[in-house]
């Protein structure tokens, strides 16, 4: 069975967002998507976090809906964050050696390092763990690795870490939106989650999309076939990745045939990422439209 829905390509079964789907577990999801779409009818405006040259064919179908986004960091637009922070991060995952991922990217070639991080939130498996680590191991290249363990696998998995240390970084957490924009990265090995996503488009980074579940499987789906600014990191039967996949993808975004293409479509969303939240951009544009709205309904 596929799914078209407009201005997107067709969507089989494992592309769509785990919450839709007849084995979501998740039960609490069916009640607040019900609530919202049942409700639809009182509201006026919804305030996305995307902007039109993102996903101008979806957004147009769509009623009620304005992008004003891309909403990350100023960093990532090569500004000072007025916020005094990472929008994305998590202050108390802060290493007091955060500065060493930096300093590291510094002595890296330009586009050469891999950078592979599944949120902040997310356990990495140790079957994940050893695959991510041969994939390196063959590919061959320096990365900065973000890796979150249970603790009672932190000793198990640190020989698995010992051998592929000496290519890159591994590291319990990074300032992922300043390793983004730096000149090293070359790619972004990902979870595809929408946030994580947004900055790599607005850091201009190509992607390797592993998606887990949620609106993950859709987001890889852009990717892949609507953006082409990446590759999806594919499973075997059991539902796993293996190591000769990681290591094909990062050579294939990294060196392959169309490494150009990604880079390139990437560079392009990268500036009109920039363009639609500078003074007169779309979704500045939007953000101003609603202001004047609620100052002339306030008014009345």
């Amino acid at each position: 069975m596929t799914v078209k829905l407009p201005g997107l390509p067709s969507f089989c079964s494992d592309e769509l967002p785990s919450f839709v789907l007849p084995s979501n577990t998740f039960t609490t999801f069916d009640s607040i998507l019900k609530e919202v779409f049942h409700n639809l009818h009182k509201i006026k405006w919804v305030l996305g976090n995307s902007f039109m040259e993102l996903e101008n064919d979806v957004i147009t179908s769509v009623d009620k809906f304005w992008p004003v986004g891309p909403l990350v960091p100023e960093s990532l637009f090569g500004k000072l964050d007025k916020l005094g922070g990472d929008l994305s991060g998590f202050d108390s995952f802060k290493s007091d050696k955060e500065g060493d991922c930096l300093e590291w990217l510094d002595k890296q070639e330009p586009a050469s390092v891999v950078y592979i991080s599944f949120g902040s939130l997310i356990l990495s498996s140790e079957k994940q763990i050893e695959s991510i680590a041969c994939g390196l191991k063959r590919a061959n290249r320096p990365f900065i690795w973000v890796v979150i363990l249970p603790e009672n696998q932190e000793s198990k998995q640190f020989k698995v870490l010992e051998d592929v240390k000496e290519l890159g970084l591994v590291v319990k957490w990074s300032p992922q939106t300043a390793v983004l924009s730096h000149r090293s990265v070359g790619c972004f090995l990902s979870h595809c989650g929408w946030n994580s996503l947004l900055e790599s488009i607005a850091a201009g980074v190509p992607v390797i999309a592993c998606p887990r579940w949620s609106d993950q499987p859709t987001n890889a789906k852009l990717v892949t076939d609507v953006w082409k600014v990446g590759v999806k990191l594919e499973k075997d039967s059991e539902g796993c990745f293996v190591g000769e996949e990681v290591a094909s993808c990062v050579d294939e975004i990294m060196s392959g045939p169309r490494s150009e293409e990604f880079r390139k479509n990437a560079a392009e969303l990268k500036r009109a990422a920039r363009e639609a939240v500078a003074d007169g951009g779309s979704s500045d544009k939007n953000i101003q439209l609603f202001v004047d709205e609620v100052v002339s309904s306030s008014c009345l």
